[in-house]
Protein backbone atom coordinates (compact mmCIF):
# COMPACT_ATOMS: atom_id res chain seq x y z
CA UNK A 1 0.00 0.00 0.00
CA UNK A 2 1.47 3.41 -0.94
CA UNK A 3 1.85 6.05 1.74
CA UNK A 4 1.63 9.10 -0.54
CA UNK A 5 0.45 10.02 -4.02
CA UNK A 6 2.01 12.16 -6.74
CA UNK A 7 -0.07 13.23 -9.74
CA UNK A 8 0.56 14.27 -13.27
CA UNK A 9 -1.75 17.26 -13.68
CA UNK A 10 -2.19 18.27 -17.34
CA UNK A 11 -4.41 15.51 -18.69
CA UNK A 12 -4.54 13.25 -15.65
CA UNK A 13 -6.08 15.64 -13.13
CA UNK A 14 -7.38 18.34 -15.49
CA UNK A 15 -8.95 18.48 -18.93
CA UNK A 16 -6.71 20.74 -20.99
CA UNK A 17 -8.28 20.12 -24.39
CA UNK A 18 -11.73 21.66 -23.87
CA UNK A 19 -10.70 25.05 -22.42
CA UNK A 20 -7.64 25.41 -24.63
CA UNK A 21 -9.65 24.70 -27.76
CA UNK A 22 -12.26 27.19 -26.62
CA UNK A 23 -9.62 29.86 -26.06
CA UNK A 24 -8.10 29.37 -29.51
CA UNK A 25 -11.45 29.23 -31.30
CA UNK A 26 -12.61 32.36 -29.49
CA UNK A 27 -9.45 34.21 -30.45
CA UNK A 28 -9.60 33.43 -34.19
CA UNK A 29 -13.28 32.73 -34.90
CA UNK A 30 -13.25 33.91 -38.51
CA UNK A 31 -10.44 31.77 -39.88
CA UNK A 32 -10.70 28.34 -41.44
CA UNK A 33 -8.64 26.52 -38.87
CA UNK A 34 -8.71 23.01 -37.44
CA UNK A 35 -8.93 24.09 -33.81
CA UNK A 36 -8.91 20.51 -32.55
CA UNK A 37 -5.51 19.94 -34.15
CA UNK A 38 -4.22 23.37 -33.19
CA UNK A 39 -5.01 22.55 -29.58
CA UNK A 40 -3.24 19.20 -29.76
CA UNK A 41 -0.27 20.82 -31.46
CA UNK A 42 0.01 23.39 -28.66
CA UNK A 43 0.01 20.71 -26.02
CA UNK A 44 2.42 18.45 -27.92
CA UNK A 45 4.71 21.38 -28.62
CA UNK A 46 4.97 22.01 -24.88
CA UNK A 47 5.90 18.36 -24.38
CA UNK A 48 8.66 18.59 -26.96
CA UNK A 49 9.94 21.84 -25.42
CA UNK A 50 10.29 20.34 -21.94
CA UNK A 51 11.88 17.18 -23.31
CA UNK A 52 14.44 19.24 -25.25
CA UNK A 53 15.41 21.08 -22.08
CA UNK A 54 15.90 17.76 -20.29
CA UNK A 55 17.81 16.12 -23.17
CA UNK A 56 20.11 19.09 -23.77
CA UNK A 57 20.49 19.94 -20.06
CA UNK A 58 19.29 23.49 -20.61
CA UNK A 59 18.63 25.90 -17.72
CA UNK A 60 15.32 25.60 -15.90
CA UNK A 61 12.76 28.26 -16.88
CA UNK A 62 9.07 28.66 -15.95
CA UNK A 63 6.78 26.38 -17.92
CA UNK A 64 4.55 29.35 -18.80
CA UNK A 65 7.45 30.85 -20.76
CA UNK A 66 7.69 27.72 -22.88
CA UNK A 67 3.96 27.34 -23.52
CA UNK A 68 3.80 30.98 -24.57
CA UNK A 69 6.67 30.58 -27.07
CA UNK A 70 5.16 27.38 -28.46
CA UNK A 71 1.89 29.27 -28.93
CA UNK A 72 3.67 32.20 -30.59
CA UNK A 73 5.30 29.88 -33.14
CA UNK A 74 2.10 27.91 -33.71
CA UNK A 75 -0.02 30.98 -34.42
CA UNK A 76 2.66 32.41 -36.72
CA UNK A 77 2.80 29.13 -38.62
CA UNK A 78 -0.94 29.34 -39.23
CA UNK A 79 -0.81 33.07 -40.01
CA UNK A 80 -2.93 34.04 -37.00
CA UNK A 81 -1.70 37.48 -35.83
CA UNK A 82 -1.33 38.04 -32.08
CA UNK A 83 0.26 40.73 -29.96
CA UNK A 84 2.42 39.85 -26.98
CA UNK A 85 -0.43 40.88 -24.67
CA UNK A 86 -2.84 38.64 -26.56
CA UNK A 87 -0.40 35.74 -26.37
CA UNK A 88 -0.08 36.23 -22.61
CA UNK A 89 -3.87 36.28 -22.20
CA UNK A 90 -4.31 33.13 -24.27
CA UNK A 91 -1.49 31.40 -22.42
CA UNK A 92 -3.29 32.06 -19.14
CA UNK A 93 -5.73 29.28 -19.99
CA UNK A 94 -3.20 26.79 -18.60
CA UNK A 95 -4.16 28.08 -15.15
CA UNK A 96 -7.89 27.72 -15.82
CA UNK A 97 -8.31 24.01 -16.56
CA UNK A 98 -11.25 22.12 -15.01
CA UNK A 99 -10.65 18.91 -13.10
CA UNK A 100 -12.17 15.71 -14.44
CA UNK A 101 -15.44 14.86 -12.62
CA UNK A 102 -13.93 12.03 -10.55
CA UNK A 103 -10.98 14.03 -9.24
CA UNK A 104 -12.40 15.80 -6.18
CA UNK A 105 -13.99 12.68 -4.72
CA UNK A 106 -11.00 10.55 -5.60
CA UNK A 107 -8.51 12.92 -3.98
CA UNK A 108 -10.65 12.99 -0.83
CA UNK A 109 -10.48 9.20 -0.60
CA UNK A 110 -6.80 8.95 -1.40
CA UNK A 111 -6.00 11.66 1.16
CA UNK A 112 -7.23 9.28 3.88
CA UNK A 113 -4.29 7.04 2.95
CA UNK A 114 -1.59 9.68 2.70
CA UNK A 115 -0.50 13.06 1.31
CA UNK A 116 -1.52 14.03 -2.22
CA UNK A 117 0.57 16.40 -4.34
CA UNK A 118 1.03 17.39 -7.96
CA UNK A 119 4.15 16.11 -9.69
CA UNK A 120 3.80 18.39 -12.67
CA UNK A 121 6.03 20.32 -15.02
CA UNK A 122 4.00 23.36 -14.02
CA UNK A 123 5.64 25.67 -11.52
CA UNK A 124 4.26 26.37 -8.05
CA UNK A 125 2.54 29.56 -9.19
CA UNK A 126 0.83 27.56 -11.95
CA UNK A 127 -0.22 24.83 -9.52
CA UNK A 128 -1.54 27.30 -6.94
CA UNK A 129 -3.66 29.12 -9.51
CA UNK A 130 -4.92 25.88 -10.99
CA UNK A 131 -5.73 24.46 -7.56
CA UNK A 132 -7.81 27.54 -6.73
CA UNK A 133 -9.63 27.40 -10.07
CA UNK A 134 -10.27 23.66 -10.18
CA UNK A 135 -10.81 23.07 -6.45
CA UNK A 136 -7.78 20.83 -5.96
CA UNK A 137 -7.07 20.26 -2.28
CA UNK A 138 -3.39 19.32 -2.34
CA UNK A 139 -1.49 18.47 0.81
CA UNK A 140 1.59 20.24 -0.56
CA UNK A 141 3.16 21.08 -3.91
CA UNK A 142 5.86 19.02 -5.62
CA UNK A 143 7.08 18.52 -9.17
CA UNK A 144 9.50 20.37 -11.42
CA UNK A 145 10.06 23.39 -9.20
CA UNK A 146 11.28 21.14 -6.38
CA UNK A 147 14.01 19.66 -8.54
CA UNK A 148 14.50 22.59 -10.96
CA UNK A 149 14.26 19.94 -13.67
CA UNK A 150 11.41 18.83 -15.89
CA UNK A 151 10.01 15.35 -16.09
CA UNK A 152 11.22 12.76 -16.95
CA UNK A 153 14.35 13.80 -15.02
CA UNK A 154 14.90 11.29 -12.19
CA UNK A 155 15.39 14.07 -9.64
CA UNK A 156 11.84 15.35 -10.19
CA UNK A 157 10.32 12.06 -9.04
CA UNK A 158 12.81 11.43 -6.22
CA UNK A 159 12.65 14.94 -4.77
CA UNK A 160 8.85 15.00 -5.08
CA UNK A 161 8.65 11.83 -2.99
CA UNK A 162 10.95 13.46 -0.46
CA UNK A 163 8.75 16.57 -0.46
CA UNK A 164 5.72 14.52 0.63
CA UNK A 165 7.80 12.80 3.29
CA UNK A 166 8.15 9.26 2.00
CA UNK A 167 10.74 7.00 0.41
CA UNK A 168 10.42 6.50 -3.37
CA UNK A 169 8.97 3.01 -2.93
CA UNK A 170 6.25 4.40 -0.66
CA UNK A 171 5.09 6.98 -3.23
CA UNK A 172 2.66 6.19 -6.05
CA UNK A 173 2.87 8.17 -9.27
CA UNK A 174 -0.59 8.57 -10.81
CA UNK A 175 -0.73 9.45 -14.50
CA UNK A 176 -2.62 8.93 -17.73
CA UNK A 177 0.69 9.04 -19.64
CA UNK A 178 2.61 5.80 -19.51
CA UNK A 179 5.92 7.44 -20.39
CA UNK A 180 5.58 9.42 -17.16
CA UNK A 181 4.88 6.21 -15.25
CA UNK A 182 7.83 4.43 -16.83
CA UNK A 183 10.17 7.22 -15.74
CA UNK A 184 8.77 7.19 -12.21
CA UNK A 185 8.92 3.39 -12.02
CA UNK A 186 12.61 3.50 -12.98
CA UNK A 187 13.22 5.54 -9.82
CA UNK A 188 11.46 2.99 -7.62
CA UNK A 189 8.05 4.68 -7.33
CA UNK A 190 4.84 2.70 -7.44
CA UNK A 191 2.61 3.43 -10.41
CA UNK A 192 -1.09 3.86 -11.20
CA UNK A 193 -2.28 4.22 -14.79
CA UNK A 194 -5.57 6.15 -14.91
CA UNK A 195 -7.11 6.08 -18.38
CA UNK A 196 -8.37 9.38 -19.79
CA UNK A 197 -9.85 8.52 -23.21
CA UNK A 198 -11.22 12.06 -23.65
CA UNK A 199 -7.93 13.82 -22.92
CA UNK A 200 -7.21 14.72 -26.53
CA UNK A 201 -10.77 15.67 -27.33
CA UNK A 202 -12.01 12.11 -27.58
CA UNK A 203 -9.28 11.17 -30.01
CA UNK A 204 -7.07 9.62 -27.40
CA UNK A 205 -3.37 9.01 -27.73
CA UNK A 206 -3.45 5.60 -29.41
CA UNK A 207 -1.02 3.55 -27.35
CA UNK A 208 -2.02 5.49 -24.25
CA UNK A 209 -5.43 3.81 -24.30
CA UNK A 210 -3.89 0.35 -24.05
CA UNK A 211 -1.78 -0.84 -21.12
CA UNK A 212 1.86 -0.94 -22.24
CA UNK A 213 3.64 -1.44 -18.91
CA UNK A 214 3.46 -3.44 -15.70
CA UNK A 215 1.80 -0.88 -13.47
CA UNK A 216 0.77 -1.52 -9.87
CA UNK A 217 -2.78 -0.37 -10.59
CA UNK A 218 -4.74 0.25 -13.79
CA UNK A 219 -7.86 2.31 -13.12
CA UNK A 220 -10.66 4.04 -14.98
CA UNK A 221 -10.82 6.98 -12.54
CA UNK A 222 -9.46 8.29 -9.26
CA UNK A 223 -12.48 6.76 -7.53
CA UNK A 224 -11.66 3.38 -9.08
CA UNK A 225 -8.04 3.76 -7.97
CA UNK A 226 -9.09 4.47 -4.39
CA UNK A 227 -11.49 1.52 -4.38
CA UNK A 228 -8.86 -0.86 -5.74
CA UNK A 229 -6.37 0.24 -3.07
CA UNK A 230 -9.03 -0.18 -0.36
CA UNK A 231 -9.56 -3.79 -1.47
CA UNK A 232 -5.82 -4.42 -1.25
CA UNK A 233 -5.50 -3.14 2.30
Amino acid sequence: MPKAFLFDVYGTVCDWFTPMRGALAGFAPNGEHDFDQLTRDWRNGYGRATWTRVKDDLPFIPLADMTKEVLRDLLAEHEIPATDAELAALNGVWRRLPAWPDVAGGLDRLRTIGPVAPCSNGNFDDMESLAAFAGLNWTTLAGSEVSQQYKPSPATYLMSAEKVGVAPGEAMMVASHQGDLKAAQAQGLRTAFVMRPDEFGGKGMGEELAVTGEWDVVASSFIDLAEQLARQS
